[in-house]
């Protein structure tokens, strides 16, 4: 009797047991993904308030001996290709350039440096790097 007694018990703690894993389980979340509030924002940037494109936003250079291209709003657009009613002219490691009729746009990558560099202290003096042992 006192076997099947803990035979019975063995049974309902595994049961209880198995029943209650789904519920603690949580989905895991990318940590390296923006936060909602701006995902939301760059969605609203696509298209401006009158409706029309936003202005073209070079995210990424692609240059290799077998291709030439750029990734303007999240599309790639290889070298002679068009974005929109543009069309990319020139491909270089630093900026990327469309032509529009007559009209010429150069996208940088990288915006220029209003202040020195980090690297630099005060007067444009490396600063003294010490090592470590």
């Amino acid at each position: 009797m006192a076997d099947r007694l803990m035979l019975m018990q063995a049974i309902a703690t595994a049961a209880a047991l198995t029943l209650s894993a789904g519920s603690n389980a949580q989905t895991l979340t990318d940590p390296t993904r923006p936060p909602l509030g701006l995902i939301a924002a760059a969605a609203g940037m696509d298209k401006g308030a009158t409706g029309t494109a936003a202005r073209p936003r070079l995210e990424s250079i692609l240059l290799s001996s077998t291709r030439k291209g750029a990734i303007i709003n999240g599309q790639y657009v290889p070298l002679g290709g068009s974005y929109g009613k543009s069309t990319l002219v020139d491909v270089m490691a630093t900026g990327v350039t469309l032509k529009t009729g007559r009209k010429r746009e150069v996208l940088k990558l990288y915006p220029p440096l209003e202040t020195p560099s980090a690297a630099f202290g005060v007067g444009g003096e490396p600063e003294k790097v010490v090592k470590r042992p």
